[in-house]
């Protein structure tokens, strides 16, 4: 509920004052409003409604919907099964287990030399005992190739060794077969050689080494005056001088005006036209009515000092 005060001496929107906002649920401070009836949450725990019995049926259906939840859950310690049992109803199963007791030693000291302990004697080479007998040794010949090879064997043994004195492939020098022969039994053929005199000595290739060479002399122009008398000049033509506004002066004939038709006219968008819509500055044209958007206020007989929605304090 609100209760507003009205405000001598002010104006509009602030004449009317909030002074208090009371809600129209709970308990009413008013005589002269009925407090509603008010409902509220419990503050008791749910575990103490599972405590209060009602019948016999509601239990077990307590039972069947929550499965056992008065059991202790799976916080038990369930006891092993191995060992000793501290039920006197379960037998105690035997147990093994591993033994404290000291091995004995497998390390037993004996006289015989272990792996590596002893050193074997060679049976490659000399045998210092004269039970074992000495084997043959072999060795590789310090001798030379050469020597085995001043042996005869046979006639066709030898034949096997032809040519291992010869000279190898490029080892020897063999003389040419053209030109001068150095042996005399060989017959020198005849040989040419190039001419070492100087060639294209002619007497026209002497005048020309004092000519210009291409590009080295001054041509006169074929086009324009002619310097040399031996030459006709030809006529030249050029471009003129005189502007266009004088050419447009001159009168040629009637028909020939009319395609300057237009030229002082003014282009596009160089002319201001007037508005055909508004006031008219010409008097030949009529200024056709216009209409606006009035400046007064609306409904103003409709004012009122009462405050709207959301002027006042809540």
């Amino acid at each position: 509920m609100v209760v507003d005060t009205l405000r001598i001496g002010a104006t509009g929107k602030d004449r009317w004052q909030a002074k208090s906002l009371r809600s129209t649920f709970g308990h009413q401070c008013m005589s002269q409003l009925p407090t509603s009836p008010s409902c509220g949450f419990g503050s008791a725990v749910r575990e103490a409604t599972d405590k209060t019995y009602v019948s016999p049926d509601v239990d077990r259906a307590n039972c069947r919907s929550r499965g056992g939840n008065n059991s202790q859950g799976a916080i038990y310690k369930t006891q092993n099964a191995l060992g000793p049992q501290s039920l006197s109803t379960l037998p105690s199963s035997p147990m093994s287990g591993f033994g404290t007791a000291k091995r004995p030693s497998m390390a037993t000291k004996s006289g015989v030399p272990g792996p590596g302990a002893y050193k074997l004697k060679n049976t490659v080479g000399d045998q210092f005992e004269s039970t074992k007998g000495n084997t043959p040794k072999l060795k590789f010949g310090t001798s030379l190739r050469e020597a085995s090879e001043k042996i005869f064997i046979s006639a066709d043994h030898e034949k096997s060794g032809y040519g291992k004195e010869s000279p190898g492939p490029s080892a020897y020098n063999v003389s040419g077969g053209m030109g001068r022969q150095v042996l005399s039994e060989r017959e020198s053929l005849p040989a040419w050689q190039m001419g070492t005199d100087k060639r294209f000595q002619y007497d026209f290739i002497k005048r020309t080494q004092g000519m210009p060479g291409p590009g080295q002399y001054q041509m006169g122009s074929s086009s324009g005056k002619q310097v040399f008398s031996t030459k006709k000049s030809a006529p030249t033509i050029n471009f003129g001088s005189s502007t266009r506004d004088q050419v447009k002066k001159m009168f040629i004939s009637v028909d020939h005006e009319k395609s300057n038709y237009g030229e002082c006219s003014p282009g596009p968008t160089t002319a201001n036209p007037g508005k055909g819509i508004g006031a008219q500055q010409l008097s030949t044209n009529e200024s056709a009515p216009r209409w606006g958007f009035g400046s007064g206020k609306r409904l103003s007989g409709y004012a009122t000092d009462t405050p709207g929605p959301g002027e006042y304090y809540a």
